[in-house]
């Protein structure tokens, strides 16, 4: 048995390492958890929307990011026609995005963690976690093995959580039959500043292009399952490349020098969360709680507002099992918000069925005539409206 702890992360990823931060310099005794040595590269998320960036403001980490592992990303681009929008004057944050490395920026949070005094260890993997009043987490590290206690367990280990399933949460699944593929390149002949976002309705896909510092540019093409391949290994640049020209042709052109620096996987695009994500002692964050659809690249934002909605609660009561259930009620509210607005835009541009079609015949010229119709909640949030008036305008009903 070690010492208790008021607060462990199973996980030090960002949205872990950033609450890790904030609740050791608020006088929390903090252990985090992490299974890597060292991070990697893997295909990730890598552009926060303004959203998440008022959340990253508010976790007290902003400037820090901008200063070591992050660039402000001012505009973005959706293939629409006309001038790039500028997220400072039409969002409701008036805020720009962010481009990232995520092993860089996981590096920078979680050592301004360890800065605050929280207890970081590396290469330790978790091997259990029991619920109670207190927690427990059974951890390994090589051949020793400890069993730590805690008031609040976090399980921040991603969507394919342990923790989750150690604690005994539900996980509810929404099957989307769609895949997103990933790469990180340099040589890509755009400006630095720009995002881009471009959905091809017709044939269900989607790409994008998001900036990172030192000259990198993470690509993603968003596609059917039912296309007769999935995107694997570095063998398959060529096809990547070849399908993201068929679905944008204008930005295909800012490829045709770019250099292949990363590797290259698709993974599912579904939908996984857990209703009401706290019970006796445990917590559970970011993609561990709930994943969206990441073709629509949510997945960071939601991550951040986790860490700040369950900090705010944690420091705001000494009860901190009010505190997790108070965490748990808020985030079901957002996430459901979020999850809607993500089926509205699939319904509109990546699906295909025959009632998709149909959708797009009505909704998709009145959209070219006024983009505003489409839901803003990619950028500007949860706290836009998801009611039946805003779906209708969409799906060019009225």
């Amino acid at each position: 048995m070690s010492s208790r702890y008021d607060l462990i992360t199973v996980g030090g990823g960002m949205a872990a390492s950033a609450l890790a931060k904030s609740m050791a310099e608020s006088g929390a005794k903090v252990l985090v958890l992490e299974q890597e040595p060292r991070f990697r590269d893997r295909v990730r998320g890598e552009m926060v929307t303004p959203w998440g960036v008022a959340e990253i403001q508010a976790l007290g980490i902003y400037e820090l990011l901008c200063k070591e592992c992050a660039r402000t990303i001012p505009w973005v681009d959706m293939g629409m026609g006309g001038p790039p929008r500028e997220f400072a004057t039409t969002t409701k944050q008036q805020l720009p995005g962010l481009g990232y490395s995520h092993p860089e920026m996981q590096e920078a949070i979680l050592t301004a963690a360890e800065r605050a005094g929280a207890d970081v260890r590396r290469g330790v993997t978790a091997k259990g976690v029991e619920p109670g009043a207190p927690a427990f987490v059974t951890a390994s590290s090589g051949k020793k093995t400890e069993k730590i206690s805690a008031r609040l367990v976090v399980g921040a280990d991603g969507r394919n959580s342990q923790t989750r399933k150690w604690a005994g949460f539900e996980v509810k699944k929404e099957a989307q039959p769609f895949f997103l593929s990933g790469v990180l390149l340099k040589g890509v002949a755009t400006r630095e500043d720009v995002a881009f976002i471009v959905f091809n309705p017709e044939l269900g896909t989607v790409v994008t292009i998001f900036p990172q510092p030192h000259g990198r540019f993470r690509i993603y093409l968003g596609y059917p399952s039912t296309m007769n391949y999935r995107l694997q290994g570095s063998g398959d640049l060529k096809m990547l490349f070849s399908e993201f020209a068929r679905t944008a042709p204008a930005l295909a052109l800012f490829l045709s020098s770019a250099e292949c620096i990363g590797p290259l996987a698709s993974f599912e695009a579904s939908d996984f969360w857990v209703k009401h994500p706290y019970r006796e002692g445990v917590a559970l964050i970011g993609d561990a709680a709930a994943t969206s659809d990441p073709s629509y690249g949510q997945g960071m934002s939601l991550s951040f507002r986790d860490a700040r909605v369950l900090r705010d609660h944690l420091l705001a009561t000494g009860d901190w099992d009010r505190a997790g259930h108070a965490y748990a009620a808020e985030h079901d509210e957002y996430f459901e918000r979020c999850h809607t607005a993500v089926r509205w835009l699939r319904q509109i541009f990546q699906e295909q069925t025959p009632e998709a079609r149909l959708r797009r015949q009505k909704a998709m010229p009145l959209i070219g005539q006024d983009p505003t119709r489409v839901p803003d909640h990619l950028f500007s949030g949860p706290e836009m409206p998801v009611d039946d008036g805003v779906r209708a305008r969409f799906f060019g009903e009225i």
